[in-house]
């Protein structure tokens, strides 16, 4: 049985619309074999993480340029927890304060990219992610 690619769903929460950051991650991570699930600007907390069920992904990546991520954060992984999606990862990018880092760590964000993060870690964190065994029979 071959491996499926990892499952990667993208999105911005609330007002922010500069998305070209998360565009760019989305091209990368695609060109690199991951199957990306790209919901764009707007989103609901509760939409992301039905979302997140529905296409049972690996992985949660959002993105800010707005000083109110940590709202945002925290309304995503109550829902992905009331969605039974808990466990899944949620990764966090944009222009995120460093004060911020011990916060969002709390609210369950498994890993956070800012301006300056590499290509390879990004592709190092996502590729090195267990795949999903919740759409799996036994």
């Amino acid at each position: 049985m071959t491996a499926r690619p990892v499952r990667c769903l993208l999105g911005m929460l609330g007002v922010d619309v500069h998305s070209r950051g998360l565009r760019t991650v989305a091209r990368i991570l695609r060109d690199a074999g991951v199957e990306v699930i790209y919901l764009g600007e707007h989103n609901s907390a509760a939409g992301m993480a039905a979302a997140a069920v529905t296409e049972d992904v690996d992985v949660v990546g959002v993105s800010f340029s707005v000083s109110t991520y940590t709202h945002y954060v925290r309304e995503l992984t109550e829902e992905m927890a009331k969605a039974g999606a808990g466990d899944i990862p949620v990764m966090v990018g944009g222009l995120i304060h460093p004060e911020d880092l011990e916060l969002l760590h709390a609210l369950g964000v498994t890993m956070v990219f800012g301006p300056d993060s590499s290509t390879d870690a990004i592709l190092d964190y996502v590729g090195g992610l267990p795949i999903s065994q919740r759409g799996v029979a036994s």
